[in-house]
This record gives structure tokens, sequence and C-alpha cells, in this order.
């Protein structure tokens, strides 16, 4: 068997960790998945070295998959830092069952594959996060 990409789930309250365990009913044991969430008491700089010890700890050369519920929401953010200093991060916002369903379905390909899948299958409701920076970063440069 191929090695798997790993993948981070982040959300705000037990959402990720929700999905993980429905997918987890429906196509059985998962590996290398870590689930982050930010609750109301959740400290951001303990959240940041989590986000960045996860990415450490799973990421075995292939890269690594993380999905968040929300753009601009803390899990985002702080995903969003790792995806500015590692070219290896495919950052998508906007998950839910069928989108983690489908990464799970193909994370035995490249991250490139991956997504290709997110955005063939579901253009309306994942954003690209990495799109969304190079945009922004592109506009800033021609004001």
């Amino acid at each position: 068997m191929q090695t798997q990409i790993p993948i981070i789930l982040a959300s705000h309250g037990p959402f990720a960790q929700g999905a993980l365990e429905c997918a987890q009913m429906l196509m059985g044991e998962q590996q290398n998945i870590d689930v982050i969430s930010v609750l109301i008491d959740s400290n951001v700089d303990n959240l940041r070295q989590q986000m960045h010890d996860s990415y450490q700890q799973l990421n075995s050369g292939k890269g690594v998959i993380i999905l968040v519920d929300i753009l601009g929401g803390t899990p985002c953010n702080l995903a969003g830092e790792l995806l500015l200093n590692h070219d290896d991060v495919l950052l998508f916002c906007g998950f839910n069952i069928p989108v983690l369903l489908e990464v799970l379905n193909n994370r035995e390909s490249t991250l490139n594959d991956v997504k290709s899948a997110i955005e063939e299958v579901f253009p309306q409701s994942c954003i690209d996060v990495r799109q969304v920076l190079d945009s922004q970063r592109e506009t800033s440069i021609d004001l």
C-alpha cells in the first residue's frame, strides 16, 4: 500500500472531530489524521503550536492536506501560517463530510491530484486558500 498523504482537520468547536468520526463509520479507521478544535477557552499560541507540531509529526515527505471550516477563521489563519512557510501544504476551507470522503478516497495520490479532485467535485463549496492568498498578493502588487 502506498503512503497516504496525512490530513489535519481543524474547526471551530467539535465539528472536525465529528466529521472524522462520521467518515470512519463509513470508510473504516483512518491513519495519519490529526484534529484541532478551536474552543471558546483555547489559547491561540497553543493552537499555533499544535498546528505546527501536527504538520511536523505527520509529514513524511508527501506533504499535508489541511481542511478547515471557515475562510478567515482562526483554524484557517493558523493553517495559513503553515501554508505561507511550506510549499507542501494543501489548504482548503469550507470542508464538509462529502469533501472529507473525497479526500480520503484520493489521499494515496499526490497533493496536486487531491487538489484537482476537490476542485472538480466541489468547485462551489471548497476554497483553495493558496489561490486566495496568491490573488490578494497580485492585487496588492498591482496597486
